[in-house]
């Protein structure tokens, strides 16, 4: 980022980063939907993706479908963690971007969404999707601010009729990304 002091690097994920991964991504996931989602999605979904097991089955590279989690981390200190793949030929789907919540704001999500834009783009995708929950006024505004563009809604993954929870789908072009 142009201008700026981050010293923070991106780096795929290794064993050792499990646990610290599972805690970031359970803790921020609950912090950022508490006031927007019931708590029994809520824990269905930390249990589902988050949990230490699944982590540690994930945590490598399952290509093209997953690229593995990347880390983010400065002074041997992981604050956040993200992954991707590819949906089908040229469309990446970014999974997850998740950060300690003291290192908001700091430019370290964009370090770990342009990571997974650059696999994406290096496997021959042109665009890139992500879900973002309706109501999320944080999270739409950061992939707005990134070029994402709002496409749909759909019901979102785990939840159940009853539950009438939806994501705004968004996409960018991965060339697009290029020229900011």
């Amino acid at each position: 980022m142009p201008g700026s002091s981050i010293t923070a690097v991106v780096r795929p994920a290794v064993a050792a980063d499990v646990a610290t991964i599972a805690r970031i991504c359970s803790t921020a996931y609950r912090n950022a939907y508490r006031d927007l989602l019931p708590e029994g999605y809520i824990n269905r979904s930390v249990a589902e993706f988050y949990s230490e097991p699944r982590i540690a089955r994930d945590i490598d590279p399952s290509p093209p479908g997953w690229f593995g989690y990347q880390v983010v981390e400065q002074e041997g200190r992981v604050l956040g963690a993200a992954g991707g793949g590819m949906a089908d030929a040229t469309a990446g789907e970014l999974s997850l971007i998740y950060l300690e919540a003291a290192e908001r704001c700091r430019g370290l999500g964009t370090l770990l969404l342009d990571r997974v834009t650059e696999q994406i783009r290096a496997v021959g995708g042109t665009e890139m999707w992500v879900s973002v929950f309706l109501g999320d006024s944080a999270g739409i505004g950061f992939y707005r601010k990134r070029g994402f563009q709002p496409m749909d809604t759909v019901r979102a993954t785990l939840s159940r009729e009853d539950d009438h929870i939806r994501s705004l789908r968004m996409r960018r072009l991965t060339a697009d990304v290029l020229n900011r």
